[in-house]
């Protein structure tokens, strides 16, 4: 289940399936919907905050949901579907023109943490662990885990992480440079918090178009990019605001 509520500016979504917050059908399908909202029309939403229920951020896939198709004829074609719907809905969730944070208070291991390594930050608990165990089980990070960890943390990292199946403390996840911030575990989500309250007040033109201008790094098209957006934001009257109360600020001084 994915609770969602808005404070001001800031959306919540808690994930809520005891007793590890395991990704099902149901919370997938809950997760798309909320991506394809936000990014059709965030109306008021400025900043998106993932959180976990209870103990866990996210446990990862369903493994019973995985068991009961294996021996199945089509157990394997059903369970690839599976993980390319997750592929999809992570890739929406990457894509929103917002920025996301992953409040991590608990553990995040599989398919949970490619859930936060698709989010642009992730805050983690000290005491914790986070890592990608999949190969462990036969199995790789199918929801887009290989990619995105050798993106973020780079090849060597990911080797680590993915071949050894090796679970990572927090302070050793942003030493690795799998997250951006560790704290004790019950400061973690008041933490998040202050920060999206940080990027709230911010442009959203121009962090939209900071986002998508990253992004392109992966095709090689970003200074192209950064040069039509920059004249595209000229032309914003929220731009033009911010430029004028600066030079203002400035002249004052």
């Amino acid at each position: 289940m994915l609770h969602i509520s808005q404070d001001g500016n800031v959306l919540s979504a808690v994930l809520d399936a005891p007793p590890a917050n395991a990704l099902g059908v149901a919370d997938l399908q809950a997760l798309a919907s909320l991506a394809q909202r936000l990014a059709e029309d965030p109306g008021t939403v400025r900043v998106v905050v993932l959180r976990g229920a209870g103990r866990f951020f996210c446990g990862g896939v369903d493994i019973s949901m995985i068991s009961a198709h294996t021996g199945d004829a089509d157990g394997p074609a059903r369970v690839a579907e599976f993980g390319a719907e997750l592929q999809s809905v992570l890739s929406s969730l990457e894509a929103l023109p917002i920025p996301t944070i992953a409040a991590m208070r608990g553990s995040a291991v599989g398919g949970g943490l490619e859930l936060a390594l698709a989010c642009d930050f992730r805050v983690v608990a000290a005491e914790a662990s986070y890592g990608l165990p999949e190969c462990r089980l036969g199995l790789i990070p199918g929801g887009g885990g290989t990619q995105r960890m050798t993106e973020i943390a780079g090849r060597g990292t990911a080797l680590r992480l993915i071949l050894l199946g090796e679970l990572v403390k927090g302070d050793v996840a942003v030493d690795l440079g799998i997250a951006q911030w560790v704290r004790a575990s019950e400061e973690v989500e008041d933490f998040a918090l202050e920060l999206a309250q940080q990027l709230s007040v911010l442009a959203p033109a121009a962090l939209a178009a900071a986002k998508q201008c990253i992004t392109a790094t992966r095709q090689g098209t970003g200074y192209e990019l950064e040069v039509s957006l920059t004249k595209a934001l000229l032309s914003q009257e929220d731009t033009i605001t911010r430029l004028q109360n600066f030079l203002a600020g400035t002249r004052k001084k």
